[in-house]
């Protein structure tokens, strides 16, 4: 259970830091220096070259973290055979994305969707030697790496934002900084881990696509139903580009928070559930509760907190913009910061459908899912603007946990054996009731500076008096 911990908080550290860095820059500097207009058309950027860089993972990630856990002497081979396919998948997703630009739109957003989408590509191919350092349950690498790239984007894109440069030049920066990425992400790969000399094999190609190519489906539908929002909006909101920068800084502010999950169930809980799963399954639903409990602590607070003290900390936040755009941005706040709750609970949910290779039922999930939030996206964006996609998100995550969770009870692991998450479930209600009450009295009192530490304090406190810490499970 030490590794477990110990690789969480690297990869909780290093990427709430870049999180955090990425939040002064989006959050803090670019309100500052650019209109409403100009953000609106980098957040489109952003989630564009994202949604169609996607193309070059094609679900081949979680399968070779799986086989390189279950199988570490073939890592190289692995890694190799991998490196083939996302190479010529990368100038497959590349051209797309010049091309639709080209045609499709102005030519500020062609220029940011050139380097935007090589820093994907760049982030993309080192991510598979991140697999590596995951497989490996080495994530302290990956830390360095996600530190070391974000420091490169927050002081460069700062300085050159304070110049007076435009959004062209912060995307030429996220260029550099994901450069640097997959140098390291190489160096390490090939001191600490293995070489990089591999023999191309038919065989591990069959072997990787066979499982990558459901899960390549459930996941590009999956990031469909998190960025189509965002390229939906301005042409169904009434008030077009500026509506993407409201819900962009709302969305970037609960985006900086839930990398907690993505450490924790993706990061340092994946390679143990695969191998639970492959190997003692009589051990998996104890990891599976295990996993679970810590999301519904952290996810329920969060949510709670966040969406009671969103107008304040927007206040603070956004000092520049009048208070009909702060109000704005507070709504939009409110409401996905209940999705920034459930992503943690949905995250573990996905995390045990891939591990257990349920490739199928996860493909179903998120196609179901995407339509269900382009289906929302389109009723409530005319009706609401942005706060009508972060209702369609909320709804869209509820969605993923109940039908998750059913098909997991039936399928993977029994609910008998997951009991222990209900107490857990009754205690975290109690305490996130109790600490929401005293941030609505407290709030128009105390600074939002004094209040945030003081709720983390009083719930930590709570879970520890009510011997959430002391429930351990033995993972080695």
């Amino acid at each position: 259970m030490n590794r477990i911990f110990k690789n969480t908080s690297s990869l909780f550290s290093a990427h709430l830091i870049g999180r955090l860095g990425s939040l002064v820059i989006t959050v803090w500097l670019m309100p500052r220096y650019f209109t409403e207009s100009e953000l609106g058309g980098y957040f489109w950027a952003i989630a564009f070259t994202n949604l169609i860089a996607i193309l070059t993972e094609l679900g081949i990630q979680n399968p070779l973290i799986r086989e390189m856990t279950l199988h570490p002497q073939q890592t190289r081979h692995y890694l190799g055979n991998a490196l083939i396919v996302r190479g010529i998948l990368s100038i497959i997703a590349y051209s797309i994305m010049i091309i639709s630009g080209i045609f499709l739109y102005a030519a500020t957003i062609v220029e940011m969707i050139i380097f935007l989408g090589l820093a994907e590509i760049a982030n993309s191919i080192a991510q598979l030697y991140r697999c590596v350092f995951r497989a490996h349950e080495e994530m302290k690498y990956e830390a360095f790496t996600v530190i070391a790239e974000r420091a490169v984007f927050l002081l460069i894109s700062g300085a050159v934002i304070l110049l007076g440069y435009g959004l062209v030049t912060v995307c030429q920066v996220m260029l550099a900084a994901g450069c640097i990425n997959l140098i390291l992400s190489i160096g390490f790969t090939r001191l600490r881990f293995t070489q990089l000399r591999f023999q191309s094999s038919r065989e591990i190609v069959t072997v990787l696509m066979q499982q990558a190519l459901p899960f390549a489906v459930g996941n590009l539908l999956n990031l469909l139903y998190f960025r189509i929002d965002t390229i939906m909006l301005p042409k169904l909101s009434s008030e077009g580009l500026e509506a993407n920068t409201w819900y962009g800084l709302a969305y970037t502010i609960v985006n900086a928070f839930t990398i907690l999950p993505g450490a924790f169930m993706m990061g340092a809980m994946f390679p143990v559930l695969s191998r639970a799963w492959e190997r003692e399954k009589g051990r998996f639903p104890g990891a599976y509760t295990f996993g679970m409990r810590w999301m519904v602590l952290c996810g329920l607070p969060f949510a709670v907190g966040l969406s009671i003290l969103s107008s304040e900390i927007t206040a603070v936040l956004f000092p520049t913009y009048t208070s009909e755009q702060v109000d704005k941005i507070a709504t939009a706040l409110e409401w996905l910061s209940w999705s920034g709750g459930l992503i943690f609970l949905t995250t573990a949910v996905l995390a045990v459908l891939r591990a257990t290779d349920k490739r199928r039922a996860f493909s179903v999930l998120m196609g179901t899912t995407a339509f269900l939030n382009i289906c929302l996206n389109l009723y409530l964006i005319p009706r609401f603007s942005h706060v009508g996609a972060a209702i369609a998100m909320v709804i869209s995550e509820a969605y993923v946990l109940v039908v998750g969770i059913g098909y997991i009870s039936r399928n993977i692991v029994k609910f008998r054996e997951t009991f222990p998450i209900l107490p857990t479930l009754l205690k975290a209600v109690f305490l996130s009731a109790v600490m929401g009450i005293g941030l609505v009295l407290l709030k128009g009192i105390l600074s939002i500076w004094i209040l945030i530490p003081l709720a983390v304090l009083s719930y930590g406190g709570g879970i520890a008096v009510l011997g959430e810490f002391r429930t351990r499970f033995r993972f080695d």
